[in-house]
């Protein structure tokens, strides 16, 4: 199993926030950044329509959005979980207080 590679415009939308890295990162780098250094965690969350995400505080739990029934396929899911954890991870970043 490989670690996918976070889209270029979700590189740019990190650089913005603040994130710094040696090497192109992947979308658990991204993820663990977002729940380490911004408190915000993203959850997948997995259904007979597809993949979703939910995205909460880290530290406690509270609910702060998601993107469930928000995707492109027929269920308003992703079709794979890279594709929600991607867009979990963008929406995530537009909470980020500069």
């Amino acid at each position: 199993m490989e670690d996918k590679f976070i889209a270029i415009d979700t590189l740019n939308m990190l650089l913005d926030k603040g994130f710094e890295y040696l090497v192109y990162p992947t979308q658990s780098l991204a993820q663990k950044w977002l729940r380490e250094t911004k408190n915000l965690h993203i959850s997948i969350i997995r259904n007979a329509c597809g993949y979703g995400y939910d995205i909460c505080k880290a530290d406690n739990g509270t609910h702060i959005a998601d993107g469930i029934f928000d995707g492109p396929n027929d269920g308003g899911q992703w079709d794979t979980y890279e594709e929600a954890l991607e867009v979990g991870i963008q929406e995530a970043l537009k909470l980020v207080e500069e």
